[in-house]
């Protein structure tokens, strides 16, 4: 290892600088020996309080001190930038002492530093600056108030703004403020830690209590105390005299009558008072104000002046007596009682009584009413309610008349209730008592006509009068069990009903009194009562013949596959009666009113009569249900547009007269009116195939009719309808005969010479016509038309005795082609038509046939057209049947063009020539 010396320089260095530090030394410990100052206890401490407290610092003990001391404290309100001295006053107090005390501090002097400067005789000592942080007190509420309750009363309280930053604890002072008391739960307050404080159920030794309250800031400690904020006070209830009952305790009313209640209370304090009502059955108290009804609402009395809602019910009021806007106050008088007595009224009515005689009888009336009700039974002694008499003894709501005659049968009963407080009387209605005599249908039991229960006196016998009445739910049957019904005379009200389904009926002479219904429903024949029915029914099976004329006033049903069978009298619908029941004309039937004895030929048939009154255009097409035998259906559909009138309808199984051979239906229609003309009739006709002649064409068929000798009118041809059985529908009768069916060509015994038709001038046509001597007509209808098809009556022109040549002048026959026919009528109302003649007036088409007669096969139509247009030409016979057609264009000009009638028979044909700009003309042809 390497050794190293100093040199002698660097070891005297170090010897000076050690008697350098020495020396220094030395000095300062003799400089401390010369200047000594005064030595504190202890510096200032921060101090953090809250605003008004008396905060303190202090400095402690002072020693060392030499000489007279003094000593000052200072303050630096800029954070210890500079101090200034301070002295005691209203902030300070101990400004020369150790101790200094801030005196109730404010966040004023917040942030503040104090030190302390003490003085001798040797120098001062000057202590650090101390911080004083003053933290703020919580506000409390100023607001004074009072609180008056009444004894008892819950709810009453005080609060205060709720800061959530504090605690709160509520005081009471039962002294005036002398001393304080938390408030808490052990003494009956809520909230008592919270800004909303609840306070015990009140009692009168609460009165004067005072309340106040600490608030704590959570965070820095510091609270402050309110003022005494709220005094309570507690009064006694109001008190009602007479022990809280109403005068009067309770009160009965009639409806719109008046009453009072009254009570009066004690207090101390102004009292106020409220009427208060409600239903009995009501939990909801209503406050009553003066009105029309009420007086004195809000005051100790009501009055009530024409009360009357809801008669019969009953009512509580009570008064409620308070000191205006005190907690608690409210009191009730006991409940009064308002009853409304309900009027007398009849609940349900005495009813109409029916009994047999020597049975007991009564009459029984449900009355409603407040308190006891009073009745009181009249008669009217059967003068219809004329005069009314007492009842002796009737005193009940129950008469009881005993057992009864009928003597007393048509009586009327009456009964008066009245009660002694609300008036009346009310009467009931006047009820009837029927006394029905012996032999009166009851139907107690059953429907069975034997039984003895179902009757009054039993079942009845050859003397007894018997009566079905309406009202029984059973009606009589007449049955195989029966055996043999026996009666004197029989009645049948109105809506009441005797069904007869076998057994016997000993008495058919009657007399009878039949307005309600009897239904014939054997099995086999039935006897129909020969009476007037108000309804006739038909059902089951067999024939039900009648043996006199029968009129039905309400119903005829035909039902089953009876029939019912005329002979040789007359079934009439009378007026205001409703449309058979049956089935329709279109359709099959199995019951049906055979207008004969019930076998066929000519003299078993047609003998009879179906007749229904008062048929006009509003009734639409009615229904005669009617055939030979019960072996066939040939019914007849009427339908007439003119006057009104009765129509009676009867069918045979023979051939119309009038020579229809070989082509007609084997059925005849006899059809009258029971007041000839003013009738306008269609008629529906329905045949079964097997009644058709061997030359029958059922697409060429018409209605005929037959004066009973000849055939005398005729509707147009057309086809037949359905398909076994078939119907013909035409015709526009004014003259009812006997009709048939038939597809032949028909002669009509009128004879007309000539008809011809001139123009007078430019705006007249002169008719003229000839008729053979032999022709007995009755009068000639001149007819016209526009089109040659759909002709009107303008004119008529008796015939007279032995005159063959007529006239007649129409002088408005406006303008274009007019055309005419004859409509002539003969002696026994047979109708015939002329051929038809045309005039031209004004220029249009000049139409002929040249020839009008031949025997060739061909003739011309001669056109003079005005237009080019496209014609049609057709013939028909006088039928209307049309025989050849062709249609052809021409030109503006003069035409003849050839016209084919080889296939004619001879006779009188109309040539039909139209265009097609509506021209038309009809020519009448003769083929030889």
């Amino acid at each position: 290892m390497k050794n190293f010396t100093q040199s002698a320089s660097r070891v005297y260095l170090g010897l000076l600088v050690k008697i350098i530090i020495c020396t220094i030394w030395l000095l300062c410990i003799a400089s401390a020996a010369m200047s000594r100052v005064p030595v504190l206890g202890q510096s200032p401490a921060p101090q953090t309080v809250c605003a008004g407290s008396n905060p303190t610092f202090t400095i402690g003990t002072v020693t060392g001190t030499s000489g007279t001391v003094t000593i000052q404290w200072q303050v630096s309100v800029n954070g210890g930038g500079s101090y200034s001295p301070i002295t005691n006053g209203a902030n300070y107090s101990g400004v020369n002492t150790s101790t200094l005390t801030v005196l109730n501090v404010s966040t004023a002097f917040n942030g503040n530093m104090y030190r302390c400067v003490v003085t001798d005789a040797t120098g001062n000592s000057t202590t650090v600056g101390a911080l004083l942080t003053v933290n703020a007190t919580p506000a409390v509420s100023s607001a004074t108030r009072s609180t008056t309750v009444c004894e008892g009363a819950t709810g009453a309280g005080l609060q205060v703004f709720n800061d959530a930053s504090l605690s709160y604890q509520w005081q009471v002072s039962i002294n005036n403020g002398t001393t304080w008391n938390n408030a808490t739960a052990g003494d009956g307050y809520s909230g008592a830690n919270t800004y909303d404080l609840t306070y015990p159920t009140a009692t009168l030794g609460m009165s004067g209590y005072i309340y106040r309250y600490i608030a704590t800031n959570i965070t820095t400690g510091c609270s402050a105390t309110s003022i005494a904020l709220d005094t309570l006070y507690v009064l006694s209830k109001p008190v009602f005299g007479n022990s809280g009952n109403l005068t009067p305790v309770s009160a009965t009313i009639c409806p719109g009558a008046s009453t009072s209640f009254t009570a009066t209370a004690t207090g101390s304090a102004a009292i106020a008072y409220q009427w208060q009502l409600k239903p009995v059955a009501s939990p909801t108290w209503t406050d009553l104000a003066n009105d029309a009804v009420y007086s004195g609402a809000q005051t100790n009395t009501l009055q009530l002046t024409g009360f009357t809602p809801f008669s019969g019910n009953t009512y509580q009021l009570r008064l409620v007596a308070s000191y205006p806007s005190t907690l608690g106050c409210a009191m009730a008088t006991n409940l009064g009682a308002l009853s409304v007595r309900t009027m007398p009224s009849i609940a349900v009515q005495p009813r109409d009584t029916i009994v047999c005689a020597n049975s007991p009888a009564g009459f029984r009336v449900t009355a409603a009413g407040s308190v006891t009700l009073q009745y009181l039974w009249e008669t009217d002694n059967g003068t219809n309610g004329g005069t009314w008499s007492t009842v002796t003894g009737a005193t009940t709501n129950t008469l009881s008349l005993g057992a009864v005659t009928t003597a007393l049968n048509g009586y009327r009963y009456r009964v008066t209730v009245t009660n002694s407080f609300c008036g009346g009387p009310i009467t009931s209605l006047g009820r009837t008592l029927t006394v029905r005599r012996s032999g009166t249908w009851l139907g107690a039991k059953d429907t069975a006509w034997q039984e003895p229960l179902n009757w009054c006196g039993g079942v009845p016998d050859n003397t007894i009068d018997v009566l079905v009445p309406n009202w029984p739910t059973k009606m009589p049957l007449i049955s195989a069990g029966t055996g043999t019904a026996f009666y004197k005379s029989i009645e049948i009200e109105n809506a009441a009903r005797l069904t007869i389904s076998g057994g016997v009926i000993d008495n058919m002479t009657g007399p009878f009194n039949i307005q309600g219904t009897v239904a014939y429903i054997a099995t086999g024949n039935q006897e129909i009562f020969p009476a007037n029915h108000g309804s006739l029914e038909i059902n089951g099976s067999g024939n039900k013949f009648l043996s006199n004329n029968v009129d039905v006033s309400n119903n005829l049903v035909l039902g089953g596959s009876a029939k019912l069978v005329t002979r040789t009298n007359i079934l009439t619908m009378r007026t205001g009666s409703n449309p058979i029941v049956t089935s329709a004309f279109t359709d099959p039937a199995t019951s049906w009113i055979v207008t004969g004895n019930g076998s066929a030929g000519a003299g078993n048939t047609g003998l009879g009569r179906l007749r229904i009154e008062q048929v006009d255009a509003a009734d639409g097409a009615v229904l005669f249900p009617v055939g030979p035998t019960p072996a066939a259906y040939n019914p007849i559909q009427l339908t007439n547009a003119g006057t009104v009138d009765h129509f009676a309808i009867a069918v045979n199984d023979q051939m119309i007269p009038g020579g229809v051979f070989g082509s007609g239906v084997v059925r005849t229609w006899l059809v009258s009116e029971s007041v000839n003309g003013g009738s306008n009739v269609t008629l529906s006709l329905k045949w079964q195939g097997g009644e058709e002649q061997s030359s029958f064409d059922r697409t060429q068929t018409q209605i005929i009719r037959s004066n009973g000798t000849q055939i005398v009118e005729a509707s147009l041809r057309g086809p037949a309808n359905g398909a076994n059985p078939y119907a013909r529908a035409d015709g526009s009768f004014a003259t009812l005969t006997q009709f048939s069916v038939t597809s032949g060509a028909v002669a009509l015994p009128l004879e007309l010479k000539s008809f011809t038709a001139q123009k007078s001038g430019n705006a007249a046509a002169g008719l003229t016509w000839n008729i053979t001597a032999s022709t007995t007509a009755k009068h000639f209808n001149v007819q016209r038309a526009t089109d040659g098809v759909h002709f009107i009556t303008i004119g008529q022109v008796n015939a007279e005795a032995g005159k063959t040549s007529y006239n007649y002048t129409d002088n408005l026959p406006g303008s274009g082609t007019v055309f005419y026919r004859l409509q002539m009528t003969g002696q026994q109302n047979d109708i015939a038509y002329s051929a038809i003649q045309s005039l031209l007036f004004n220029k249009t088409n000049l139409v002929q046939l040249r020839p009008s007669a031949t025997n060739g096969s061909t003739t011309y139509v001669y056109l003079q057209a005005m237009h080019e247009s496209i014609v049609t030409i057709y013939v028909t016979d006088i039928t209307g049947r049309v025989h050849a057609r062709r249609m052809l264009p021409v030109n503006k000009g003069e035409h003849l063009l050839p016209l084919w009638i080889g296939g004619l028979n001879k006779g009188v044909y109309n040539v039909h020539v139209k265009d097609s700009k509506g021209n038309a003309n009809v020519l009448t042809l003769v083929k030889q």
